[in-house]
């Protein structure tokens, strides 16, 4: 179950009730998925370590971390989705530098980049969480209500128990996928229990420049794209840029995304002099032809939803009659959990939100 989160991949895959066949393929166990505890540490550049998770097929994505060094002090872009890998990551940073934690950036507020933000004022006093004024705002109104919970797990249980999906009786194989997928959601909600999403104590509206010692580091709000205040993070010694969930790998989220801003976002940012690109999820890039990849999905299917619409077709329809086929081989390739992601993931939410936008104008909601 991939998606953003409640958005994040399961409560999306609870909806379609489609199986992948890797996961359905696995034992119910009460571990945490290797996706949320497991991360590969990449040195980006000098002095810029990435925390990198795996893809993987499980219910529970885990966003990319990284720490920017400077003379005299770190800046971390994003906190962790579980308190215990964030405690690794922290401890890791340790054996890199002597210097403190002086900043700590939420691209955005989605749980799974700021889970780990009270551990890190615990472990540096002092610590400034920055964001822009919308992910704040969204910290402390939006995540308590879209983050995963008990309620989320008797979702589940009610339709083993009953044996259907939005009325639609389970087949074997969606059974097993939801018996793996609950064993997976118990286990996170104890991590769960102990995330502390602590609020960013600075923010900043369009540009902001923090120094760690001679290095600079830029953070940037080029517009709504994937949430409403999307933050970028660009440092120049290194031309090192870090898009948050703007660019996602292997296939973009959707989910209360901004479509026609995103666009125009995505284009600034691939305007920034980087070499070096850091996405939300996925593996460190060393060109742009994937944000490029990106903008040409995004357009096609703004331009497609539109049509729908002027035609009169409704949502449902819309969905349908969207032809994404020329862009779906470059996103999927032959990789049948990656195509799930794209036709249920990608493909009905982005219309939906792109058809919305061609009905109602400038869209002022993330639902």
């Amino acid at each position: 179950m991939r998606t953003r989160f409640l958005f994040f991949a399961f409560a999306v895959f609870v909806t379609f009730s489609i199986s992948l066949p890797t996961i359905a393929a696995q034992s119910a166990t009460n571990a945490l998925p290797a996706g949320m505890t497991s991360y590969e540490t990449v040195k980006v550049a000098d002095g810029i370590y990435g925390f990198i998770p795996p893809e993987d097929d499980t219910a529970f994505v885990s966003g990319n971390s990284v720490a920017i060094v400077g003379d005299d002090g770190v800046l971390v872009v994003d906190s962790g989705h579980t308190p215990s890998t964030t405690a690794r990551m922290i401890s890791e940073i340790k054996r890199l530098t002597d210097k403190p934690v002086r900043f700590l950036v939420n691209t955005h507020w989605h749980p799974d980049h700021n889970a780990g933000n009270g551990l890190y004022k615990e472990n540096f006093p002092g610590l400034q969480i920055v964001s822009t004024p919308a992910t704040r705002d969204a910290i402390r109104d939006v995540l308590p209500k879209k983050e995963v919970n008990e309620e989320m797990a008797d979702m589940v249980r009610k339709m083993l128990k009953d044996g259907s999906s939005n009325g639609k009786p389970l087949s074997p194989e969606i059974r097993q996928y939801y018996e793996t997928s609950l064993a997976q959601l118990e286990a996170f909600l104890p991590e769960l229990k102990k995330s502390d999403h602590a609020l960013p104590t600075v923010t900043f509206d369009s540009r902001m420049s923090v120094y760690l010692g001679k290095r600079e580091v830029q953070l940037m709000f080029l517009g709504r794209g994937n949430t409403a205040g999307d933050a970028v993070i660009y440092v120049p010694d290194s031309r090192v840029l870090i898009t948050g969930d703007l660019v996602v790998y292997p296939v973009p989220y959707p989910y209360g995304s901004f479509f026609g801003e995103w666009i125009e976002t995505m284009k600034k940012l691939e305007a920034i002099d980087a070499t070096v690109v850091v996405p939300g999820h996925g593996p460190v890039m060393h060109d742009k032809q994937y944000i490029d990849r990106v903008i040409a999905l995004l357009e096609a299917t703004r331009s497609q939803a539109a049509d729908a619409f002027k035609r009169g077709l409704k949502p449902e329809e819309a969905i349908k009659a969207v032809d994404l086929s020329a862009y779906r081989n470059q996103f999927v390739a032959d990789n049948p959990e990656r195509a799930f992601v794209f036709d249920k993931g990608y493909t009905s939410a982005a219309v939906i939100r792109a058809y919305r936008e061609a009905k109602d104008g400038p869209l002022h909601d993330e639902d």
